[in-house]
């Protein structure tokens, strides 16, 4: 199979529904339901906005033209990616309140997992070597000529970026009591690798993935340009949701507001970086 998505076309209308893509929507969507409904106190209309905002933006990026677009220029599937892994996640996080979330400090397995995936160093580390692993050209150029593998792919970058997040965003902060100060510092060492990936697709001469030189092309983009394109999307996109949340935390740090151990259903958007009662 050369094209994942060869049969659609690469239009404004070029929507395609995906069996498996609709399934998980939909498990996910009614799980979260649930545990609204279960929730006491009931979380604020705020963080179900976001966790609606965050997992539309995930579907469209798997269900809408930008899918299709994807198998024909790097530059759409670093678009892709980056809403996968950095515009999603954090809104999907921000719509969780810790009293939807409190089964995880249950003792037991998913209690220690939990703890261990939601370590800061765990996290970071997980997320920078998933994303160096899948850009690696072999790796890649397989992820888009098979199916279960690109499948894969999507599902670690959504993963991994939940992951990631979930130490800055703190949606319960008993896993994680990070302060601003320490969440500054875990945003900022991690943004290097992530940004000297970026620079070696804009700096590289020639074109890394074979898969794109072949590939049919869109607008006229040569590949070698496309990747450039790939390389600042990458770079810019993430550095920016890194920069808004590394703004934010740092006028908190100066601020030396009170710490927030538990949330009240009152709570506004702006106090949900700074619940943890401790400093990196």
């Amino acid at each position: 199979m050369f094209l994942l998505h060869a049969g659609h076309a690469v239009s404004w209308s070029a929507w395609h529904i995906e069996p498996t893509v609709v399934a998980g929507a939909v498990v996910v969507v009614g799980l979260y339901i649930q545990s609204l409904l279960q929730a006491r106190p009931t979380p604020p209309a705020w963080r179900i906005a976001c966790f609606s905002l965050g997992s539309l933006a995930i579907f469209l990026a798997l269900s809408s033209p930008l899918d299709a677009a994807a198998d024909r220029l790097l530059s759409m599937h670093m678009l892709q990616h980056v809403v996968l892994t950095t515009i999603g996640p954090p809104l999907v996080l921000l719509g969780l309140a810790p009293s939807q979330l409190q089964v995880l400090l249950r003792p037991g397995l998913v209690n220690r997992l939990a703890r261990v995936l939601t370590n800061p160093v765990f996290a970071a580390a997980l997320f920078i070597i998933n994303m160096w692993f899948w850009h690696v050209p072999s790796v890649y150029d397989r992820a888009l000529t098979d199916l279960p593998v690109h499948v894969i792919m999507h599902l670690a970058f959504m993963a991994t970026g939940l992951i990631f997040w979930w130490p800055v965003i703190q949606p319960l902060p008993q896993l994680s009591r990070l302060g601003e100060g320490a969440r500054l510092l875990y945003l900022f060492v991690s943004g290097f690798p992530m940004g000297l990936l970026a620079l070696l697709l804009i700096a590289s001469g020639s074109a890394v993935y074979g898969y794109y030189e072949v590939a049919p092309r869109l607008w006229g983009i040569s590949p070698l340009i496309d990747q450039q394109i790939a390389g600042i999307i990458m770079g810019a996109l993430g550095e920016a949701a890194a920069f808004i949340a590394i703004t934010f935390l740092f006028f908190r740090f100066l601020d030396h507001e009170e710490p927030v151990s538990v949330l009240s259903p009152a709570e506004e958007p702006e106090r949900v970086l700074g619940d943890s009662a401790s400093v990196r």
